[in-house]
C-alpha cells in the first residue's frame, strides 16, 4: 500500500518537474513554460489531467518492489539486533 500511495501522490509533482527540466530553449531564448504552476497547468489544459500520471505503472512496480523488500530486510535487521519489531 506505501508503495501504491507513493507512486499515485508523486506522479504529478514528477511529470511536472521532468517537463520544467526537459524544456526546450528555443534559439530566442523563450522557455515554454514560465513556472511549475504554469507547466501544470498547461499540461491538464492541452492534454488532461491524465498526463500527469504518465508513467505510473512503472514507478508503481519499482516503488512496490522496493517497499516490499525495504519491509522485509527491516524486519530482518530488527530480528537479528533482538529487538522487537512493530
Amino acid at each position: 500500500m506505501s508503495g501504491l500511495s507513493a507512486a499515485t501522490l508523486s506522479c504529478p509533482a514528477d511529470a511536472v518537474k521532468t517537463r520544467m527540466m526537459n524544456q526546450a530553449v528555443r534559439k530566442d531564448d523563450k522557455v515554454i513554460y514560465k513556472s511549475s504552476f504554469d507547466c501544470l497547468a498547461k499540461t491538464v489544459k492541452y492534454e488532461g489531467l491524465k498526463a500527469l500520471w504518465k508513467g505510473f505503472f512503472p514507478r508503481r512496480a519499482r516503488l512496490g518492489a522496493w517497499q516490499f523488500v525495504f519491509r522485509i530486510s527491516y524486519q530482518k535487521f530488527w530480528n537479528l539486533a533482538g529487538l522487537s519489531s512493530f
